[in-house]
């Protein structure tokens, strides 16, 4: 993976800043966020969703001014494969292209692995650049 790098982006409503790491965010950042999503995590255990956010591979962040407007969080062995396992931009600032910048921004760190996405429903991330796969198999947790 790439060493951390801030991005910046020009969307409508103001400066989108994509940033790397845990760096701003609390369980209770992260709840929110998802909750309004909505993206069905568990968020009841703050201490649990924090450990999750501890042991990813990338958490990148989009934030507007003091705002967690958008996250994405990925597991990866750094060779093969990536997985996308939450993507979760705010109701309100959807369809701006953040989601968008966010799924580039892992691309761009996850180079020479397949990404996977592992999302609650995964029809909706085709606008995105992603494609709907046959080929899997989930155990649910």
């Amino acid at each position: 993976m790439k060493p951390p790098t801030t991005v910046r982006a020009l969307r409508p409503g103001g400066e989108i800043e994509i940033r790397e790491g845990l760096a701003g965010l609390t369980a209770g950042r992260i709840t929110v966020l998802y909750r309004r999503a909505p993206l069905l995590r568990p968020v009841s255990d703050p201490k649990k969703l924090w450990a999750m956010f501890e042991r990813s591979s990338l958490v990148l962040t989009a934030w507007r001014g003091r705002h967690l407007v958008g996250i994405a969080r990925v597991l990866s062995d750094g060779e093969l494969y990536s997985i996308l396992v939450d993507l979760a931009v705010e109701p309100d600032m959807q369809g701006h292209g953040i989601g968008k910048l966010l799924v580039r921004s892992v691309l761009d760190r996850c180079q020479g692995t397949d990404l996977l996405l592992r999302g609650s429903i995964g029809a909706l991330f085709a606008h995105v650049g992603l494609q709907s796969v046959t080929d899997a198999w989930v155990v649910p947790g």
